[in-house]
């Protein structure tokens, strides 16, 4: 911190005060019986009241079967790992082509994969409905697995676009020189070099998806319970933002935080600089 400029400290306090500040109410609030204006803090905290009621409150509800925040939080996860690699398989050679060639109508192709984003989320969640409707795929993880792909893919697609733009394609070329495979210039420079493109399109694809409601609502038919689907159900009647509410609104941030975690410990200081682990 000391290298850094007034300016710099001031950026980054200034970042930390916009992602962290919002959390702060939001665990008082998890934590809080009676919380009300104009208290800075609860006058009653959960755990002055636990003993005295029957019924679970806050974290105990959250924790207790009854809510469904366990088989939610699981559906959540697997929804969004599988999403996430399916788009990978999906978006990894759209965005090199992309990227890398020049063909006739390719203008149009970008339109078609950022169609999506343009959309209302409501039109593509009713036309989705519709068509999965016909076919009996609703009402199940596959449906809402595939209705996730179409807002991941258009941002996994943009990212890793990017990405391919940026690549040394003389270092592939080389290596196809010397004697190497597709698959092996593929596995050991290419991949090596896109990978924190990869991890960054993949944490944007989990975000996403774990924050997805409509789509989820309406293509899973309000049988697939996810933690996005449990929190819409809490707060869907307004008013004050209550401690089992506040309490799932910190799960949701769960599996992208846990995510951004093991892409930090898996990827080391040299790949996020130069592209390649130099050790």
């Amino acid at each position: 911190m000391r290298s850094l400029s007034k300016l710099q400290r001031v950026a980054i306090l200034f970042l930390l005060t916009g992602i962290i500040g919002p959390l702060g109410p939001l665990i008082v609030a998890s934590l809080a019986f009676r919380w009300g204006w104009p208290d800075l803090l609860p006058s009653i905290w959960w755990w002055e009241k636990r003993e005295a009621l029957t019924m679970p409150l806050a974290w105990d509800y959250i924790f207790d079967p009854v809510s469904r925040v366990g088989p939610a939080l699981q559906n959540t996860v697997l929804i969004a790992l599988a999403v996430t690699l399916l788009a990978l398989f999906i978006s990894l050679p759209a965005a090199k082509v992309l990227a890398t060639q020049k063909f006739k109508g390719k203008s149009l192709f970008e339109l078609f994969f950022a169609a999506p984003l343009i959309v209302p989320e409501m039109a593509v969640s009713l036309g989705m409905l519709l068509v999965f409707l016909q076919f009996g795929l609703q009402g199940n993880m596959g449906a809402i697995i595939l209705a996730h792909l179409v807002p991941v893919i258009p941002y996994m697609i943009r990212v890793l676009t990017v990405i391919y733009g940026e690549l040394d394609k003389g270092m592939l070329d080389q290596a196809a020189l010397l004697g190497a495979s597709r698959f092996q210039v593929f596995r050991h420079v290419e991949f090596p070099l896109i990978l924190p493109g990869v991890l960054a399109a993949a944490l944007f694809s989990i975000l996403i998806s774990t924050n997805i409601f409509l789509l989820t609502f309406y293509v899973g038919q309000g049988q697939v319970d996810t933690l996005a689907t449990l929190l819409f159900s809490k707060i869907r009647g307004g008013g004050a933002l209550d401690p089992v509410s506040a309490g799932l609104t910190l799960v949701i941030i769960l599996p992208g935080l846990l995510f951004l975690v093991i892409t930090h410990r898996t990827l080391k200081e040299e790949v996020f600089s130069s592209g390649i682990n130099k050790s």
